[in-house]
């Protein structure tokens, strides 16, 4: 079994804002590598490969045309004025609640149904309507369960959340400099993942 590990490197960028130079850390994966089971010379060509389609990667992301996660560590705000830079995109929050979750609760809740008659009543007709109903409302219940215990906690965050993205896109609209992160390839490296 292969060994996890990010693909890492170092960048610089000058603040959008306060115009102070920020350093930090752009990471991609974890990737697993087979370590030791591939001869040597394959080993080397692989992963001088992976490097230079980490690299493609990042820089991707980075312009805005590519579409692979990638994470930016220490810098993603400046540590100065804590402004979010904006080749650092942030997601709109999404709301929570609606319907979506009772849905999956009911569907999760009808198939324990059919595992519990398929496994105690199997060729009976009402019990498995009766189990189907009872799964689904289960299901139901437990969802409306926890928004009621939970509700105001994940409404709050939202909220938090919210308020956040809606300043952050009102400092783009009013920025005139938009910096794209220096790259500094030479720094480039593999480090293990903890888990």
């Amino acid at each position: 079994m292969g060994k996890h590990y990010y693909f890492e490197v170092d960048y610089k960028c000058t603040c959008e804002v306060c115009g102070n130079e920020i350093h930090g850390i752009m990471k991609r994966g974890p990737l697993e590598y087979s370590g030791g089971v591939l001869p040597t010379v394959m080993a080397v060509a692989i992963d001088a490969a992976d490097m230079k389609l980490s690299q493609k990667l990042i820089e991707s992301a980075v312009e805005g045309t590519g579409n692979q996660p990638y994470i930016a560590e220490k810098a993603d705000t400046c540590p100065i004025c804590g402004a979010r830079q904006s080749w650092y995109p942030m997601a709109e929050p999404k709301k929570p609640g609606g319907i979506g979750g009772y849905i999956v609760a009911a569907v999760v809740g009808a198939l324990i149904g059919m595992l519990v008659w398929g496994i105690a009543f199997f060729d009976a007709v009402i019990p498995f309507i009766l189990c189907l109903a009872m799964g689904g409302g289960l299901g139901i219940f437990l969802v409306h369960l926890y928004r009621a215990k939970h509700g105001d906690e994940d409404a709050k965050m939202y909220d938090e959340m919210k308020k956040q993205y809606e300043e952050y896109i009102a400092s783009l609209k009013t920025r005139t400099v938009k910096n794209k992160p220096e790259i500094l390839w030479d720094t480039a490296r593999r480090n293990p993942c903890d888990n």
